[in-house]
């Protein structure tokens, strides 16, 4: 240990050292099931955690050396650090398991930091998790983070942590009504999640016990805006459905002008996708041997951006080729959603469809860039390109950029958008009739 050590450090520092070097410790735990042993200091623990003052102060107070099975030791170490210099280093791998611990041993501050890093490092991997951690933790604000997040998230029902939310979280995610999602993935997805929970209740993988499962979360899925035929093959025969609500929802949508449903009959508004085209016209018969594109623009209203149009290309011969394609912040240089993906397109196809894994709800008035690169294909290009085009009441500014080699806003690659309007992130969900009672009673609707 060096002399007098103490020089020169702020007060977390000189705790920091003390906690590091072990300095005069007086108590010990064991810690995880590898029982591993970290020494503290009783008069600090105490006085900065009420459960620790009990623990070790209280009445009941332990003695001798503490055990602490129920969680692993770099988390205990992280609760710690915190605890004795009011800073802590998180990450994806460990935040959830800190925010545990700081909430059975009543760390306030640090549970606010771990939720401000969920909430600034959602993913459509992770959000589920987070929901579900926000739920139990009561941690409303980190709650409503999520559920704006999954609304314009579909990667979000793909991801293995969709199968663990409770019937709750579940719940909450299918009554949002501008989901970017179509009606049959949120059937399909849902029943995965049923077959889940019957096997953790070791229930039979069957119709009726997945209804049980479900409970409430069934009548939030939208039977009657369903394709027919989907209807009839998939939904039909999953056996989800009493024969009653089946012939409720066939009405409805052959157009009976009255029919009765307990299911919402209205579209969820995040499946209403619109296109905004910047060319006057396409250029099919002349090769464009440059691949790659970008554009900046700006829109005067919230949209939220799905994807983008893009070129096909000449004697493709409808192999398998490879593009990229990103969104990003002009001002900041940051990219806000991208894809790789492997597409197949027709030769004759002047313009097909590329959709984000995750959709970005963009402000109004704010510069974006979006970019794109091309493998392995000589494209088609759009010319007279339109400084200003209004598609569905949005006005879409396209400016060129410096950054750009080989596309300017009158001509090049990338000849528009896809977006849906969705609905205002402020918007009172309950206001626009997502909510609908459950009860047994049926609820008469106009088609």
């Amino acid at each position: 240990m060096e002399r007098e050590w103490q020089l020169g450090k702020t007060l977390a520092e000189c705790n920091g050292y003390m906690l590091d070097n072990e300095i005069d410790c007086d108590v010990t735990f064991h810690v995880g099931d590898t029982q591993e042993v970290v020494r503290a200091h009783k008069y600090v623990l105490g006085s900065r955690s009420s459960v620790f003052y009990a623990m070790l102060y209280g009445a009941l107070a332990e003695r001798g050396e503490i055990h602490i099975p129920d969680m692993e030791p770099h988390t205990f170490n992280c609760l710690l650090r915190y605890i004795y210099t009011d800073n802590v280093t998180l990450s994806g791998d460990d935040v959830l398991a800190v925010m545990h611990a700081a909430n059975k041993y009543a760390m306030i501050g640090l549970e606010e930091k771990c939720a401000s890093f969920l909430m600034q490092n959602l993913t459509a991997e992770n959000v589920c998790s987070v929901l579900e951690s926000a739920h139990c933790f009561n941690k409303e604000k980190v709650r409503s983070h999520c559920i704006e997040f999954i609304k314009d998230c579909p990667g979000a029902f793909d991801a293995e942590n969709f199968l663990s939310l409770c019937v709750e979280c579940l719940r909450q995610v299918l009554l949002l009504d501008d989901l970017v999602l179509e009606e049959e993935e949120i059937f399909q997805r849902t029943m995965q999640w049923a077959s889940v929970q019957c096997h953790n209740l070791h229930l039979e993988d069957s119709g009726p016990n997945k209804r049980t499962v479900l409970d409430s979360c069934l009548y939030c899925v939208r039977f009657p805006i369903m394709n027919m035929q989907f209807f009839n093959e998939t939904v039909c025969k999953a056996d989800v459905l009493s024969q009653k609500e089946i012939e409720d929802v066939t009405r409805q949508m052959s157009e009976v002008k009255i029919c009765q449903t307990k299911f919402c009959v209205r579209k969820r508004r995040g499946t209403d996708q619109y296109s905004c085209k910047r060319f006057s016209y396409d250029r099919v018969d002349v090769r464009w041997a440059r691949k790659t594109g970008r554009i900046d623009f700006y829109v005067d209203i919230q949209i939220i951006l799905t994807g983008l149009l893009l070129y096909g290309g000449h004697q493709t011969n409808s192999q398998l080729l490879s593009v990229y394609a990103a969104l990003e912040d002009s001002d900041n240089d940051k990219v806000l959603t991208d894809v790789t993906k492997q597409v197949k397109v027709q030769p004759e196809t002047t313009i097909f469809l590329l959709k984000f894994p995750r959709s970005i709800r963009l402000e109004p008035d704010v510069r974006y860039s979006v970019f794109v690169q091309k493998d392995g294909w000589e494209s088609h290009w759009g010319d007279a390109g339109m400084a200003s085009v209004v598609t569905q009441d949005v006005n879409f500014y396209f400016l060129t950029t410096y950054k750009s080699e080989q596309t300017n806003r009158a001509r090049g690659l990338i000849p528009g958008l896809l977006f849906t309007k969705g609905y205002s992130s402020d918007q009172n969900q309950e206001s626009l009739g997502v909510k609908r009672k459950l009860e047994d009673t049926v609820q008469y609707t106009a088609c």
